[in-house]
């Protein structure tokens, strides 16, 4: 996977902003580290430290961690769909919606963690598994059009440094 060297021709402002977090690196490495850096950021936090938000209307950590778990469960079903099924829809959601209904304030943010490590090890193993070729099968994303699996794997490790940042400046105000 070679690294992006430029956004400038994304049109997209998310996808731009998200990818820009990428350039100049390995996103397959930044995608199968996240766990880890974001396991590491966590270490010794108190249950009442990830549960605060750092500001009225921002996620805290514990919200963020139940948001990646369930943007590698998303991330994992779209994979294994274009892996398999090259051309298929991509589905769009709405995350604010998702943190609403599943009332991310109250999940364990623990067993999301523990969930986001596994989903990921399970990710990783079979992005390692597939051939040069399927990493170019694609599928139509709703909102962002074709999107290949070497492009999905781009746009989860720009999402995961984007959200590992945000843990990293939370946890920096309670030291």
């Amino acid at each position: 996977m070679k690294p992006l060297t430029s956004v400038d021709s994304i049109k997209d402002p998310y996808t731009k902003r998200i990818l820009s977090n990428t350039l100049g690196k390995d996103a397959f490495k930044l995608y199968s580290a996240t766990p880890t850096r974001l396991q590491r950021a966590v270490k010794g936090l108190t249950v009442k430290q990830c549960a605060t938000p750092p500001a009225k209307g921002k996620w805290s950590i514990a919200q963020i961690v139940a948001h990646l778990c369930d943007a590698e469960i998303v991330g994992g079903w779209r994979l294994r769909m274009i892996i398999a099924q090259s051309g298929t829809a991509i589905q769009a959601y709405d995350e604010k919606k998702w943190a609403a209904a599943f009332r991310y304030e109250k999940i364990n943010w623990k067993h999301s963690l523990e969930l986001f490590a596994t989903l990921r090890k399970s990710n990783v193993s079979i992005l390692e598994s597939i051939t040069k070729a399927q990493w170019n099968h694609f599928g139509m994303h709703e909102e962002r059009g074709k999107e290949s699996v070497e492009r999905i794997v781009q746009m989860y490790a720009g999402h995961d440094v984007n959200h590992v940042k945000q843990v990293e400046s939370i946890v920096k105000n309670f030291k």
